[in-house]
């Protein structure tokens, strides 16, 4: 049986092409690679449109009729920054403050007479600086603007203020404690913006009702107010919580024996009182307790209840602290007998 010929070199010299190959393909991906990163690195135009968020005005006070909420820009970016840009699914937010000295403020009169509105301009180029700042985070370093100017028109809202009433706060103590003085409420007047149609249909602002329970010492609340404004439309408060503070001390029990008088008696006439005493029982603070005497009182029945002719008088105080509680005056009945 013959041999079969053979070529001596083929196997390596295919190899040799396999290798070639692989080699060119790797320098065209890594020039390939280079060319992408260096095309991408450049800065380059592109448009952007970016949204608005214009502050430095009280919403309170002001409703808005007008506010440009979006911006066309052109901008100087790298490439890896466009592309970054445009894989965003919101554009990009810029606040414009609307309280800088480059803002325009002037009125507009309305057309039916009503309030004048307020308009507020500015130019894009007098605060290109800021939105390029804003910018420079998303790779931005150069923005120019194909609208000269963005506009904030406001109208202003009526007002009514109101004092707060906390009637519907239900307080109570702890065994020995009581309130000193009366509660404050900070603020003490709050104000409603909006139509006046509105503000008229609400007379009262109150404290949501409230159970504050078991007081020991002072102590402050924030509490909401009742909001009767969500009913009658676009009406705004100044404030929608009020702070209540509830001055407490701890109590003790006083009791006198007190001598009663005859308030506005006729002198022609002698009035004998039985008893002619009677005993006050009260609640004082303690750090009260020094101020507060048996001097400090006068308990009177009053003349006009004898010429009425009633059977009995009723011993009341005409003259006490302030710092004092009453409980009790015993008894609560006098009988008397006139001596002419």
């Amino acid at each position: 049986m013959a041999d079969t010929p053979h070529t001596p070199g083929t196997g390596s010299t295919s190899t040799r092409r396999a290798r070639h190959v692989n080699s060119f393909l790797v320098i065209l991906l890594l020039t390939a690679a280079v060319w992408f990163v260096v095309s991408m690195s450049e800065y380059r135009d592109y448009p952007l449109q970016a949204r608005i968020d214009m502050t430095g005005y009280d919403t309170d006070r002001y409703a808005v009729l007008r506010a440009d909420s979006t911006v066309a820009l052109q901008v100087q970016a790298s490439g890896f920054a466009a592309l970054a840009l445009s894989l965003r699914r919101t554009p990009p937010i810029l606040s414009v403050d609307m309280r800088a000295d480059a803002v325009r403020r002037y009125q507009r009169p309305s057309h039916d007479g009503s309030a004048a509105t307020l308009c507020r301009s500015v130019a894009v180029a007098d605060i290109g600086e800021s939105l390029r700042q804003q910018l420079s985070r998303y790779g931005v370093r150069h923005t120019i603007s194909a609208r000269d100017s963005l506009r904030l028109t406001l109208v202003a809202r009526d007002s009514r203020t109101y004092r707060v009433s906390i009637d519907a706060v239900q307080v109570s103590f702890a065994d020995g404690y009581g309130l000193y003085g009366e509660p404050s409420v900070s603020p003490s007047e709050v104000t409603l913006y909006g139509p006046r149609e509105a503000l008229d249909r609400i007379q009262t602002l109150r404290v949501a009702p409230a159970a504050i329970a078991g007081l020991s010492a002072s102590a402050s609340h924030t509490l909401p107010i009742d909001p009767v404004w969500e009913q009658y439309g676009d009406l705004v408060p100044s404030s929608e919580r009020v702070a209540i503070h509830i001055p407490v001390q701890p109590y003790v029990e006083r009791s006198y024996t007190l001598q009663l008088s005859v308030a506005h008696a006729d002198t022609s006439h002698r009035i004998r009182l039985y008893p002619d005493r009677a005993t006050l029982r009260l609640w004082v603070a303690r750090c009260d307790l020094s101020v507060v005497s048996a001097s400090a009182f006068d308990l009177t029945v009053d003349y006009a209840d004898i010429i009425a002719g009633r059977p009995h008088l009723t011993p009341r105080l005409s003259r006490f602290p302030e710092q004092v509680r009453i409980k009790s005056i015993e008894p609560s009945e006098i009988q008397y007998v006139i001596i002419k």
